[in-house]
């Protein structure tokens, strides 16, 4: 099950928290599942070169709160904050909402976030890069900064093939059944002249031992725990 189901899916409500943050009548739960399924596409789209992993949503009443994290936030804000400006104004005309508010929050560590090195190879592929020496690239990068492991799956006509196929690469461990496991999971597509290549990638970050790091997990705050762990191995 650990290569059929992403890590997140089973860890939600216990170290993993919902994108979504809202409730609302059982009958109008799809409008707002597909609303928030179009606000992700159309700010992953329009921000592809700044690398957008997460995008929380909140509704409190008529207001939609966006929380986007990105790896470049200076394109995200734009000059003078055009971009916010912009996106604003198309996000009231898809929604509902008398109040939209957007807060860019820049990641720390994009090296060891799954879904921003999927991010990052897609986009390497897209310019015609050899895909072996951006995946080993990336997996030393992600090690050197205290991962306990990493997976990538390549699957597509890699090298421009006839027949598409998938390769897997691996470096340390990834005990995706083990739920005390702080397991980033990430997936993108790359689009090229031979059609589309998928990139899923996995990285273990730490096994969540305490309550207390189980709840900065829960809340997002994974900075904070890896923080911790660098300064214990400082002092061992």
């Amino acid at each position: 099950m650990g290569q059929k189901v992403p890590p997140p899916a089973n860890r939600i409500g216990f170290i993993e928290n919902w994108k979504s943050k809202w409730f609302v009548d059982f009958k109008t739960t799809a409008d707002y599942v597909e609303q928030d399924h179009r606000i992700r596409e159309y700010i992953k789209e329009k921000f592809r070169n700044a690398i957008v992993p997460r995008i929380f949503i909140e509704l409190t009443g008529k207001q939609i709160i966006i929380d986007i994290h990105t790896v470049r936030p200076g394109i995200v804000i734009g000059k003078n904050g055009e971009n916010i400006n912009e996106l604003t104004k198309h996000i009231e005309k898809i929604t509902d909402a008398e109040k939209v508010s957007i807060k860019v929050t820049e990641i720390q560590n994009p090296t060891l976030d799954a879904q921003c090195v999927a991010e990052f190879i897609a986009l390497s592929l897209e310019k015609n890069m050899n895909y072996r020496r951006v995946i080993k690239n990336a997996i030393a990068r992600t090690m050197e900064k205290g991962a306990l492991g990493i997976k990538i799956r390549i699957s597509g006509r890699l090298a421009g093939v006839e027949i598409a196929r998938s390769e897997w690469f691996r470096e340390g461990r990834i005990p995706t059944n083990t739920f005390r496991a702080l397991i980033s999971y990430g997936f993108s597509e790359a689009t090229i002249k031979k059609g589309k290549i998928g990139v899923k990638v996995w990285i273990f970050l730490k096994e969540l031992l305490t309550e207390e790091e189980q709840q900065l997990a829960y809340e997002g705050r994974i900075d904070e725990i890896l923080n911790k762990q660098n300064k214990q191995e400082l002092y061992t």
